[in-house]
């Protein structure tokens, strides 16, 4: 199983060998120093490889790049970044 990572202005997304999308992580930029993250998604025959949790490391070295404080407001994001 080969996975591609792939990332728009205000998403990243995961494609599966078909280029069918499996998951996503989306999120919104706030003035220019905050942004939360909204929306985690993963197609339960993928879950349990880490999808979401690679796509959560992806958004938050982006936002982190952009000097953005970070609101997580998604359930899964919470709940990684507030332990």
């Amino acid at each position: 199983m080969t996975l591609q990572y792939k990332q728009e202005d205000d998403r990243f997304y995961v494609c599966n060998d078909n280029n069918q999308e499996i998951a996503e992580m989306t999120f919104t930029r706030i003035g220019d120093d905050k942004a939360t993250i909204n929306h985690t998604y993963t197609d339960p025959a993928y879950r349990g490889h880490g999808i979401a949790d690679k796509l959560l490391e992806l958004v938050v070295k982006k936002l982190q790049q952009e000097k953005r404080e970070i609101i997580p407001l998604c359930s899964f994001a919470k709940n990684k970044l507030n332990n």
